[in-house]
């Protein structure tokens, strides 16, 4: 097998236009000669190197139009935890069915998949949780990554599609609060990450929790080293920023489970 090309391979975003679709395409943009964008409404600012394809990711017939002549997928677009069933069904499961069932008629050969770590986020916070432990979602959002991440095992079985999990932690330009301090992903470290996923010879079909090198770190990955991942960054430089805005980063960890908040709060709106 062979990683994705930056030079010569024609590389799908879907999402491009959220907020890490954004910094990713920044990332990437300097490698990468050509991005394939797919968004709802136009973009302004395209580089020479990116082109823009309209659609919705549930619509197979243009999924399908966006997928020609693409050798990698980069699945970021997604409906937010805090949403209606119907529209987190549509997107974050019907649209990841037609996103890779449109990749494989098309004879992709990679995608690296945006999950969460939501997927883990009911495991206690002193488990020190990888990539191998049983996924245990904290939410509805955290299921329906879950269940990406399980139909990209059906497309490596059965189709040999290789792909990438990367189960974003708190991915923000800067740390916003106690938990992302051991959670948060930087722009840089992303970027890497996603790249790693597009350009290793063969992952197979991996799933790697997706951090920069924080001090905090509470989770373990040996998969980091498999895919060649060196993450640069550390929440912790960042520590007497949060400390000025009031936020706590001396006292006692304050959320007991890896998904913080979302483990213990009700689901939003209230599903029938």
């Amino acid at each position: 097998m062979a990683g994705i090309d930056p030079a010569v391979d024609r590389v799908l975003v879907t999402g491009a236009t959220g907020m890490v679709g954004a910094m990713l395409r920044a990332g990437l943009r300097p490698r990468w000669r050509h991005l394939r964008l797919v968004v709802r409404k136009p973009v302004p600012d395209l580089a020479p190197n990116e082109e823009l394809v309209l659609g919705q990711i549930d619509d197979r017939a243009a999924m399908m139009r966006a997928m020609q002549g693409v050798d990698a997928v980069v699945h970021l677009a997604a409906a937010a935890y805090r949403i209606d069933l119907e529209t987190l069904f549509r997107s974050n499961m019907r649209g990841v069915f037609d996103v890779f069932e449109a990749a494989r008629l098309s004879g992709v050969k990679r995608i690296v998949f945006a999950s969460s770590n939501h997927a883990f986020g009911a495991w206690p916070i002193t488990e020190r949780v990888t990539p191998q432990h049983l996924a245990r979602p904290d939410s509805l959002y955290g299921v329906s990554k879950v269940f990406a991440e399980a139909m990209l095992q059906y497309y490596f079985d059965r189709h040999g599609i290789r792909s990438v999990s990367v189960r974003i932690g708190t991915c923000r330009p800067l740390p916003i609060d106690q938990r992302s301090l051991a959670t948060w992903l930087s722009p840089r470290d992303m970027t890497q990450l996603f790249e790693r996923g597009l350009l290793h010879d063969d992952p197979g079909c991996l799933v790697v929790n997706g951090y920069s090198a924080n001090t905090r770190l509470k989770t373990y990955d040996p998969n980091w080293d498999f895919l060649g991942y060196v993450p640069q960054d550390d929440a912790e430089t960042h520590r007497e920023m949060l400390r000025a805005k009031g936020i706590d980063v001396d006292g006692p960890w304050e959320l007991p489970d890896h998904g913080g908040r979302m483990a213990r709060e009700p689901e939003w709106p209230p599903f029938p």
